[in-house]
């Protein structure tokens, strides 16, 4: 097990795309939470008390769907290069290589989310203070921002692991990923507006979003579908994963 493990590791940790994603998200947030955000933001906006909190709430619904690429391409590159019949060779039992995955991309995620929930405050503080401007006093809760950052990315994360992992197929869970959240799920709640908080990514997004920061049954809510939808999600990645061929 531990073998598959840091198997796994090496592929994230070897490959440019890796490292061109993190890079990639970190200038977003530069981008925008820096010189969008802290330089141009109004006066009133910068006495806000929760201004920090929410630029490290929308750093994460935003680019973590970029961050969760790294974890889709570790298995998705798998099955577009064909080297998935050589991992499966590697040990008696395929779950144990799932396990892995799902064990070194979490860690991935739960890094690089904590990075982007203080890079995105920090650079909101640098563009400020670039163009002269005053943050006023802040209520900056850490613990709320870490977890609610953190299950954001992990959530992403792992949502995007398991199409990967259900369609064996890189074009065709980068395509689902991004259409879902961003177009089916907009024309579904749009429909059925009820029905929004029952969805994936949108119960993903309203954990970190700033407007629900206090609302503590929305938190759990959410936090229950996101973890119902992860769960059933890996039963099946496991099961399909064992029982189909390779390729």
């Amino acid at each position: 097990m531990l073998s598959a493990i840091k198997a796994e590791s090496r592929k994230l940790l070897t490959v440019r795309s890796t490292y061109g994603i993190i890079i990639v998200s970190l200038l977003i947030v530069a981008l925008f939470a820096g010189f969008g955000e802290g330089f141009h933001d109004t006066a009133a906006a910068l006495r806000s008390p929760q201004l920090l909190m929410g630029e490290s709430s929308s750093a994460i619904v935003f680019v973590g769907l970029i961050l969760a690429f790294a974890g889709l391409l570790l298995t998705g590159n798998e099955y577009r290069y064909s080297t998935i019949m050589y991992t499966l060779s590697s040990t008696n039992r395929r779950n144990k290589i799932l396990f892995a995955k799902f064990l070194v991309i979490s860690i991935f995620a739960i890094i690089t989310s904590i990075i982007v929930a203080f890079f995105s405050p920090l650079c909101t503080i640098v563009g400020v203070h670039l163009h002269g401007g005053t943050i006023g006093p802040q209520s900056f809760d850490y613990w709320s921002v870490i977890w609610r950052c953190v299950f954001c990315g992990w959530g992403y994360a792992m949502l995007a692991f398991i199409l990967v992992a259900i369609l064996r197929n890189q074009i065709g869970a980068i395509v689902t990923f991004l259409l879902v959240p961003l177009i089916g799920e907009n024309i579904i709640t749009a429909i059925w507006k009820s029905s929004g908080k029952y969805l994936p990514f949108t119960a993903v997004q309203s954990i970190a979003e700033p407007n629900g920061l206090g609302n503590h049954t929305t938190s759990v809510h959410a936090m229950t579908v996101v973890l119902v939808y992860v769960v059933v999600g890996l039963l099946a990645s496991a099961v399909l994963f064992a029982r189909r061929d390779a390729n």
